[in-house]
């Protein structure tokens, strides 16, 4: 008897803990839309928007590309993406196509502008160089 209740307490310990882990894991890998983040306050969030324009402007020295996101209801924010971030993990900007569509990308708000640190998803693709035939 003694046993099997231990072993009911440990079954239902390992239920708490790994409910709690698939709990945080589901509800801290959640985006939220632009028009919920203008409501947010300052702070990191991982943010869903359509691209409708995008430019690319230099602030102190350094290039950016400066995206203007909307929301399902229509809000729009602007995000900015450091040129070197792009390169570094895509290539040239002159080789990479930004289209209209879905993004989803990481940053911190402050409340005007979305400062991306990652892109998750993004809607651009880099020109690849055919693979060479012999």
């Amino acid at each position: 008897m003694k046993q099997n209740t231990r072993y009911i307490l440990l079954s239902l310990g390992l239920l708490a803990v790994f409910g709690i882990i698939g709990y945080y894991a589901s509800a801290s890998s959640s985006y939220i839309d632009v028009s919920e983040l203008v409501k947010m306050k300052p702070g990191t969030y991982i943010v869903r928007g359509d691209v409708v324009n995008w430019t690319v402007t230099t602030v102190n020295g350094q290039k950016f590309l400066v995206l203007q996101l909307e929301g399902k209801k229509g809000d729009r924010i602007i995000a900015m993406v450091p040129v070197s971030y792009i390169e570094q993990k895509y290539g040239p900007l002159s080789q990479v196509v930004i289209t209209k569509g879905e993004m989803v990308v990481k940053g911190r708000w402050d409340g005007k502008i979305l400062h991306v640190q990652e892109i998750l998803k993004g809607c651009h693709s880099a020109y690849n160089q055919p693979p060479v035939s012999s």
